[in-house]
């Protein structure tokens, strides 16, 4: 069952509330790279209808002001909202796929999106006994990306991991 690139892409829409069954890694990526191609596709074309076709030399940083103001922050905004439950369902059925339970993938992205948050938080506020509020956000802000690429490359690895057999699968 040898599925083109569209068919995978619209079967991770289509499976938006399916959390159980499997997803290769030919249909995980193909739903992730579309979505970010298509939403690069809408700010590019965004773009250029209204600053480079519209604006003149003179009117041009204006016009991507009003650019970025009314179209990148929306959808830089809503996007990932939007992605946020048909990944993480696809993530799921990903592990489930790889062989592992599905909360690999929900683990990592609770630790990501509220856990690391919490952490991070509790150690800004013993950094401000210890050192002075400049310090502790240079500090804060060189853990947080560390711990967030950490993170995310955890994630990603995830995701790369190859197909286990059904007998191995573990639902």
């Amino acid at each position: 069952m040898n599925k083109g690139i569209k068919d995978c892409y619209f079967d991770g829409w289509k499976k938006t509330f399916v959390y159980k069954g499997r997803t290769t890694r030919k249909e995980f990526w193909s739903f992730i790279v579309m979505n970010i191609v298509i939403v690069l596709f809408i700010a590019m074309l965004s773009y250029f209808l209204l600053v480079v076709s519209v604006a003149d030399s003179t009117s041009r940083g204006g016009m991507m002001l009003v650019w970025a103001w009314y179209v990148w922050l929306p959808l830089s905004a809503l996007a990932p909202v939007i992605f946020l439950v048909p990944g993480v369902s696809l993530g799921i059925r990903r592990m489930h796929d790889a062989g592992k339970s599905g909360w690999w993938f929900g683990g990592v992205l609770l630790m990501n999106l509220l856990i690391l948050p919490l952490i991070l938080t509790g150690i800004h506020q013993v950094m401000l006994i210890l050192v002075d509020e400049n310090h502790a956000e240079q500090v804060m802000k060189i853990i947080s990306i560390i711990l967030s690429l950490l993170a995310a490359l955890y994630l990603l690895w995830l995701c790369c991991l190859p197909t286990k057999a059904a007998s191995e699968n573990v639902d």
